[in-house]
């Protein structure tokens, strides 16, 4: 499965990332793409996020649930309209390392991506972590 994902506008692709591995998806967009992945476990990209928005009473940085069980969520640490967003996958984590100004996301395949957006990756995993909960309730 993938650590991470962004979207490659030199070879218009979705480049997955994963122990170091790198593979290419012919996609017009990181949001064609997970909605081709979300349709896969029975629901729109679209409803996905609203879902999770209503549930969370979240407005940006909306995280993607592909699917529910097992869970596979991807979150993005930059705007989405930002050309070199990044979208972690949740699961893929084994701890994060806080710095003062960045934090490096340690994934559980032992390897590393280190991130400017502290606070987003912080506020981002909380709410993941609620969300979840919530689900097993």
């Amino acid at each position: 499965m993938t650590n991470y994902l962004y979207y490659n506008y030199a070879n218009s692709s979705v480049c997955k990332v994963a122990e170091e591995q790198i593979e290419y998806e012919p996609c017009s967009s990181v949001h064609r793409y997970f909605d081709k992945e979300c349709l896969r476990h029975g629901s729109t990209l679209k409803g996905r996020k609203t879902a999770y928005a209503n549930q969370m009473n979240q407005k940006q940085y909306i995280p993607v649930i592909v699917q529910e069980n097992p869970h596979c969520i991807f979150f993005p640490i930059k705007p989405l309209d930002d050309p070199n967003n990044i979208w972690i996958c949740y699961e893929k984590i084994d701890f994060v390392t806080y710095n003062k100004k960045t934090c490096t996301i340690h994934f559980k395949d032992h390897t590393c991506l280190g991130c400017k957006e502290l606070h987003r990756v912080q506020k981002q995993m909380r709410q993941i972590f609620r969300y979840l909960r919530r689900l097993d309730v």
